[in-house]
């Protein structure tokens, strides 16, 4: 599933920088590779793990971690479900998901023509299959806007050679057919 709109608070805690162990449910290390002096993991709740003071406080990623200061350490508290959601954030900077999502975008653009051109919420038909008779029209007139679209952006001097040349053959695979049919 690709969601191109996720609604919600905030922006990415960094929560996805810390090496966790979901099966063992342990965080196993910070972004700069420091190991916790204490994890633990609270069932379909949150994660908790206390770090060395002196790895933290000289850290060059502390002002964008999201650990707390306390009085012996510092602690990192990050819930599943925020955890789940900082990996999400980040695998949707990646290129390879912006090709994904502008596909799904491209693929919802028809189903929005049909709704609002061609007003298909209300059919003037009753019946299952007047129904599809009536939105294959629908979905056939859009094929053929498109299909004009295309041909009058092509160069003009090709134009009457090409649909010629598509119109001859297909009338030459409907007369082979009739023959090799007959025989």
């Amino acid at each position: 599933m690709i969601p191109t709109n996720l609604v919600g608070g905030g922006k990415n805690s960094n929560g996805d920088k810390f090496e966790i162990d979901e099966k063992e449910h342990l965080v196993k290390k910070c972004p700069s590779g420091h190991k916790p002096i204490h994890s633990t993991f609270k069932e379909g709740s949150y994660y908790r793990a206390h770090f060395n003071q002196k790895h933290c406080s000289n850290c060059p990623f502390r002002k964008d971690c999201s650990v707390v200061k306390q009085k012996k350490s510092y602690l990192f508290k990050v819930s599943e479900k925020t955890f789940h959601r900082c990996q999400l954030i980040a695998k949707m900077g990646t290129s390879e998901y912006q090709e994904l999502a502008g596909k799904r975008a491209g693929i919802e653009g028809i189903p929005s023509i049909l709704r609002r051109r061609y007003k298909i919420d209300h059919l003037p038909v009753r019946g299952e299959v007047r129904s599809k008779v009536y939105l294959g029209f629908k979905i056939s007139a859009i094929n053929c806007k498109r299909l004009i679209k295309g041909l009058m952006n092509r160069p003009k001097e090709g134009l009457p050679t090409l649909l010629f040349n598509h119109l001859f053959s297909l009338f030459s695979f409907q007369r082979t057919y009739r023959v090799n049919f007959a025989a």
